[in-house]
């Protein structure tokens, strides 16, 4: 009985730090959907966006001395009170309340992230001693069953989120706002920033349904504070200190730096980077401009969660699915197949306006399709970095991410300047640039002569721990990838 409860522990553990980032991200990522919608005055949403993803991207290489100063579980603690502020300033979003606290996000992103890696890396390597599975194969299969566990419970959070702000939303909707009694003209791609920042509705849009009652997003943030502080407490409480080893000691910043600068300028990865940002600022404009111009502006910002669920459901569904798929149709097809959804939703962006008369199953058509493009890419990605980067898949995973977060804040930062016609008019041209990209790619991985640039260095310690390939120092996305490094 005492060596079953030790063989468990490690599992249980897993899970407790699962249960307290779905519980965590339940609150943020629905709240990240509404920003654009709720804050609308003087852009103070998209701007809270912009500062958190750059502020990812600025102290991202940080997260190793942050770690080696407190320690990953302390980490975790300290993260999970920020989003707690974080969500508590969206009560009186101002310049001076969210804008800190978005930084705050930002720079914590990285160590809470690379803590989370350390900790499913060490959980697994506990397990897989237990279990007698002390190969390298063995390691890499219980690595990828609690990962799995893992980001099934983090996916969820799209669908739980968005499920939870449209239901409280919807209580207080006023249908004497019905957007059929306002003017749609400057819904859609027709949507621009104010001329005038002092201007209270200072976006076109706010022509649109009026928002809720200022008691209706309390009680909404309210559930989302509670989330949150149960996602705290869980990770005080139920989680362990985190146990160090040799293959989780995190790298120094210099290293960090170092190696992600050489990956990013590998002639091998550059022409992969326009696709890693094509596909983020697709998601971008989806998480700011769909939910806004088009979901709010003609619906109401009460379907902004329902239509948004839809496109976690499939991204998850998908990313689980997509593997079984691509032994019958290949990688390529499933990139093109991914590309083709993605241009084709900002196509849809671009030509089509809302109206009166529009059915509501069209305003699920953008997100479902990105929520498929979304899940065939997070999968896809990591097979063609396999093969080009077999000797640093880590760094490649890295630069992977932080280009999608320099994307990110480049997409946020335009919708302060720029109309969004403009703005997709320049995603669908990078998403070209990018297609062209991967097929030169392609083309020289089927050939068979891509060569071994100087980047490629057995160790690849600077952005991971050697052998198994844990993202640690420049991960800048909502999530990290452990592989089997060869």
């Amino acid at each position: 009985m005492e060596v079953t409860t030790c063989i468990s522990l490690p599992f249980k553990n897993c899970l407790v730090l699962s249960a307290s980032f779905m519980l965590v991200y339940t609150a943020y990522l629905a709240i990240q959907n509404l920003q654009s919608s709720l804050n609308q005055e003087a852009n103070l949403g998209v701007a809270s966006l912009s500062v958190l993803y750059g502020s990812i991207i600025l102290f991202g290489t940080q997260a190793p001395s942050v770690i080696k100063l407190i320690g990953a579980k302390r980490v975790l603690v300290l993260a999970w009170v920020i989003h707690i502020i974080y969500t508590a300033s969206n009560f009186y979003p101002t310049w001076g309340t969210l804008i800190p606290t978005s930084g705050l996000m930002g720079a914590i992103a990285g160590p809470m992230w690379t803590s989370q890696g350390l900790y499913i890396t060490s959980l697994g390597e506990d397990y897989a001693s237990l279990n007698g599975l002390n190969t390298e194969e063995g390691l890499h299969s219980v690595l990828s069953k609690f990962n799995g566990i893992f980001f099934m419970f983090y996916e969820i959070t799209q669908v739980t989120g968005n499920l939870i702000s449209s239901l409280v939303l919807s209580t207080g909707a006023d249908s004497s706002s019905s957007s059929k009694l306002t003017d749609l003209s400057m819904c859609g791609a027709n949507d621009c920033p104010s001329v005038d920042p002092a201007n209270s509705s200072s976006n076109t849009t706010s022509i649109g349904k009026e928002s809720p009652h200022r008691s209706v997003i309390y009680i909404l943030l309210g559930i989302f504070l509670v989330f949150n502080v149960s996602g705290f407490l869980l990770t005080l409480f139920a989680l362990p200190k985190h146990k160090e080893t040799r293959r989780t000691s995190p790298p120094s910043v210099s290293e960090s730096i170092y190696s992600c600068f050489r990956m990013a300028v590998s002639p091998r990865m550059v022409p992969l980077i326009p696709l890693f940002m094509a596909q983020a600022m697709a998601i971008g404009v989806l998480y700011a401009d769909y939910t806004k111009a088009f979901v709010t502006c003609a619906l109401g910002v009460e379907w902004v969660g329902f239509i948004m669920a839809s496109y976690g459901l499939l991204c998850a569904f998908f990313a689980f699915a997509i593997n079984h798929l691509a032994k019958w149709f290949g990688r390529m097809a499933m990139f093109l197949a991914a590309v083709v959804m993605d241009s084709s939703t900002l196509l849809f962006m671009l030509l089509w306006q809302p109206s009166h008369d529009s059915h509501i199953i069209t305003y699920f058509a953008v997100p479902c399709l990105s929520g498929i493009s979304e899940g065939i890419i997070q999968a896809q990605f990591n097979t063609l970095v396999a093969q080009l980067f077999k000797k640093n898949m880590s760094s490649a995973f890295a630069t992977y991410h932080t280009s999608k977060a320099t994307s990110f804040t480049i997409t946020f930062a335009l919708s302060l300047f720029i109309c969004l016609r403009t703005r997709l008019l320049v995603a669908l041209s990078l998403y070209g640039l990018g297609l062209a990209g991967y097929l030169w790619t392609e083309f020289r991985v089927r050939r068979g002569d891509w060569f071994v640039d100087d980047g490629d260095k057995e160790d690849d310690a600077a952005c991971v721990n050697e052998k198994t390939a844990v993202v640690v120092a420049c991960n800048t996305d909502n999530n990290i990838s452990i592989v089997k490094h060869p």
